[in-house]
């Protein structure tokens, strides 16, 4: 939502089009019609937020054939992927790992051959400045 944040002569004739609609059509193209074991989403709506403003934790809820939200915007620090389910009750997970650096995130995906099933571990790693503690 541009509209009160940037200029808008810096955004110009850029048309903001609702993020739920819009992640239905490209999952639904993904999972179903290409096939893809895994969709992710690229996000930065904002994890939550206490009014009814489009966040991570709505896409999630109202979503169909996404896997996995990688979020950010409001910079919320999650030790680990959060989990969801979504409007067919099946398992969507939610990551973001604050800002500045401070921690990167990993997740780790396996997949089963000849089977849907599939299983993921993640957590966040805290960067400092000595990097020989990594």
């Amino acid at each position: 939502e541009l509209a009160g944040l940037v200029t808008k002569k810096m955004y110009g004739n850029t048309v903001y089009m609702d993020p739920i609609e819009v992640a239905a059509e490209y999952a639904y193209l993904l999972k179903i019609e290409k096939k893809c074991d895994l969709v992710i989403c690229l996000s930065h709506l904002g994890y939550r937020y206490r009014s009814k403003k489009v966040c991570d934790h709505v896409l999630a809820k109202k979503s169909k054939n996404i896997d996995l939200i990688i979020g950010g915007h409001t910079h919320t620090f999650l030790n680990e992927p959060l989990h969801y389910k979504n409007s067919d009750d099946k398992e969507i997970l939610i990551c973001q790992v604050g800002c500045y650096g401070i921690k990167i995130g990993r997740l780790d995906y396996f997949f089963k051959k000849k089977s849907a099933k599939k299983s993921v571990t993640g957590h966040t790693i805290k960067i400092s400045n000595n990097t020989s503690q990594i």
